[in-house]
């Protein structure tokens, strides 16, 4: 499906449908300065005026990121708290000391509960930003960014993000901006995932792709088989030992 205004319709009713269904007042989620969030936030703006709340969650984010993610929290006038992680982590850190490893996860964990904290608060549910391409691929923290009550844009490849989010003026400075999680300085999607959205659009839609662009996917979509189901048991779950 070409048609990008379709394919925001599918979402939006999508959303208020899920909203009906759970008894939730509104939806909730993290602008992080990304093209991803920003979309979410486009969508919140013009359909959820009133039953939306965007969080801007500072973890020593880079001073690009602050200031993207406040470029949109203005530019859609956006109910919006920002919230000051950085002395949370610190303490974190201290707790479990010489973590390094999984330090960018632990980030993306303690927005997670800082988003259903809210989500409590007022009734909403949390919205996930995660794309077609992170979802198969894996490019997401467990119990992290995965964390969410809903994933509206799980079935949209990153080339349909970024059309949808031209139609619905995300600002040009979000569009052209490199990709990157923000978890680490200098992070970069595609050098993190050693293969194109591109690439990954085109694995996604069916096409030819590079035998070798096809194995890396794959391998990737593998490893990270877990991270898109429930933790395993020994029998299926609604049976007993």
């Amino acid at each position: 499906m070409k048609n990008y205004e379709k394919k925001i319709e599918i979402i939006v009713d999508f959303i208020k449908k899920y909203l009906l269904e759970a008894k939730a007042k509104g939806i909730v989620f993290g602008i992080s300065g990304g093209i991803d969030s920003a979309l979410i936030g486009a969508i919140a703006s013009k359909y959820f005026k009133n039953n939306h709340l965007a969080l801007t969650m500072n973890i020593n984010n880079s001073l690009k990121d602050i200031e993207d993610g406040k470029l949109v929290i203005n530019h859609f006038d956006l109910n919006h708290v920002d919230v000051n992680l950085d002395n949370v982590y610190k303490e974190f850190c201290k707790v479990v000391p010489n973590i390094e490893k999984g330090l960018g996860n632990l980030k993306a964990r303690i927005r997670m509960n800082v988003l259903y904290s809210y989500a409590v608060k007022y009734d909403y549910l949390v919205v996930g930003t995660s794309n077609a391409d992170e979802f198969i691929t894996g490019y997401f923290t467990k119990y992290g960014d995965s964390g969410s009550d809903i994933m509206p844009l799980v079935n949209l490849t990153k080339k349909s993000i970024y059309e949808c989010a031209k139609l619905l003026n995300v600002p040009n400075q979000i569009i052209l901006k490199k990709p990157t999680a923000g978890l680490f300085e200098n992070q970069s999607d595609e050098e993190d995932l050693k293969v194109s959205y591109n690439v990954i659009d085109s694995y996604l839609e069916g096409e030819k792709i590079d035998h070798k662009d096809k194995e890396r996917i794959e391998y990737l979509k593998s490893i990270s088989e877990h991270k898109r189901k429930f933790p395993p048991s020994p029998l299926p779950k609604d049976k007993l030992l």
